[in-house]
């Protein structure tokens, strides 16, 4: 599940984890989404795709090592050669429309569930903000 702490609402609902080199490498190459069982496709350490080969336009959410949004790009086509974010660390791929529908926004915080990932336990960018969306209470930004 993929949250948007900020404004509590949903990004997505049954992410799929690009963990494996050939899920990284396929990607959405030739799938739709929900059509493959799932609503977004997630890569760790990751700032740049390709949406070469895509069958459909996608929306995109880079996020920083603070699961913080630090760029977003919407209806990408397919035979986009790069798409790159210098400070992302990871990327989510989502349908078109994801983004205007989840009102998600440049500096929001976005938390992808760890317990999804087995495999990303230990990695940084999953961290863990909160338990299930019925213990989601008021976020307010740390003095940071």
């Amino acid at each position: 599940m993929i949250v948007n702490l900020t404004n509590k609402r949903y990004v997505a609902r049954n992410p799929f984890f690009a963990v494996s080199f050939c899920d990284r490498l396929q990607g959405m190459i030739g799938r739709r989404f929900y059509d493959a069982g799932f609503d977004a496709m997630v890569f760790t350490g990751c700032n740049s795709i390709h949406t070469l080969f895509m069958v459909q336009k996608i929306d995109v959410i880079f996020l920083d090592g603070d699961n913080r949004v630090v760029g977003m790009r919407r209806g990408l086509p397919a035979w986009l050669l790069w798409v790159r974010c210098p400070k992302a660390v990871t990327t989510i791929e989502l349908p078109k429309g994801t983004i205007e529908h989840s009102r998600t926004d440049i500096g929001h915080v976005i938390n992808v569930f760890e317990e999804s990932v087995p495999e990303l336990g230990s990695q940084p960018v999953k961290k863990r903000i909160v338990g299930d969306m019925e213990s989601v209470v008021p976020y307010k930004e740390s003095g940071k």
